[in-house]
């Protein structure tokens, strides 16, 4: 049954078909965060051990991942610690993020997040957290990425909504990420920098840690005037910084919302494993066109499970 179907009848069976748009527009963000902490406390009321115990057996985002714990962690110290000896400064986020964080910044469907009580939802992509983490410190001016950017790292286990296609993988995953904040500097001085050292520690990673050929493929995306000339420029900008990585530039358009300018994808051993590009996330938590944000990220799972790590794990 879908979704809205689904809806209209628990409306029914509630006995008013306004019910949402009233609690949404009538009360405020406490009172309904009030509201669902009183649910969910005469939900689980309601509950015996062998309930939980029951739901734990149907409940897919509640199952442990079969990969070694200690592989996970040793492969998070080890990205971090490249990225930190790259000029990321490593930060560690909280396993929750505010209710939209992805939705609202990043146009995600909110289906395809968990979403919470008290305001909150599990975390789904830690480079939102970052990007509200950098807004919150450069209107607060305890970040200053006006003379030169700033470089931040993480890793985290993330949660999704959408539905895999094989058993192998779960719900949640660790997700290593990379962001570099900055200013338009004009002539894409920014874009430029931020792209070239996102590359430069892929490359340094995949092929001269792992001992792994990349390719990087660019695709043009909306959010730049000069789209083409844009993807241009930074695609002889890289073959010049590294003529032995092959990169190619894909110009083909796409309905996109989410990335501006460039997404790139990189490939190791035919095997899709980053993903990443230039967003308005900045700009629109600031109200600043002048602000500029580059996120890339790899899932260390991903790289567990197709055995990309056999050699040094």
């Amino acid at each position: 049954m879908k979704q809205q179907n689904i809806i209209e009848n628990v409306l029914e069976k509630a006995g008013n078909k306004n019910l949402i748009n009233e609690l949404t527009t009538r009360l405020s963000q406490s009172e309904i965060t009030t509201f669902l902490l009183v649910l969910s406390k005469e939900m689980t009321n309601k509950n015996t051990p062998s309930d939980i115990l029951s739901k734990y057996e149907s409940n897919r985002f509640v199952k442990p991942s079969e990969l070694n714990p200690i592989k996970v962690k040793k492969v998070e110290i080890m990205m971090l610690e490249m990225a930190e000896a790259s000029g990321f400064i490593s930060v560690l986020l909280s396993p929750a993020s505010l209710l939209g964080s992805c939705s609202v910044i990043a146009k995600v469907d909110q289906n395809n997040v968990i979403s919470a009580t008290r305001g909150l939802e599990l975390i789904a992509d830690s480079t939102n957290m970052l990007a509200i983490y950098l807004a919150n410190g450069i209107k607060n001016k305890t970040i200053d990425n006006t003379k030169s950017p700033v470089h931040l790292s993480a890793t985290c286990r993330v949660t999704r909504g959408q539905m895999y296609k094989t058993d192998e993988f779960v719900p949640h995953f660790s997700l290593f990420t990379i962001v570099s904040s900055g200013k338009n500097r004009g002539s894409y001085g920014f874009e430029k920098d931020a792209i070239a050292r996102h590359m430069q520690f892929y490359i340094n990673y995949f092929e001269e840690k792992l001992g792994h050929k990349l390719t990087v493929t660019l695709n043009v995306r909306n959010g730049y005037t000069d789209k083409i000339g844009f993807i241009d420029r930074i695609h002889c900008h890289l073959r010049e910084i590294y003529p032995y990585t092959d990169f190619i530039m894909n110009v083909e358009e796409t309905e996109n919302s989410y990335y501006q300018g460039i997404n790139f994808k990189i490939t190791v051993e035919g095997i899709e494993l980053v993903d990443g590009g230039f967003v308005d996330w900045t700009q629109k938590l600031l109200g600043n066109k002048k602000e500029r944000l580059l996120i890339s990220g790899t899932g260390i799972d991903l790289q567990l499970i197709t055995g990309m790590l056999d050699k040094i794990i």
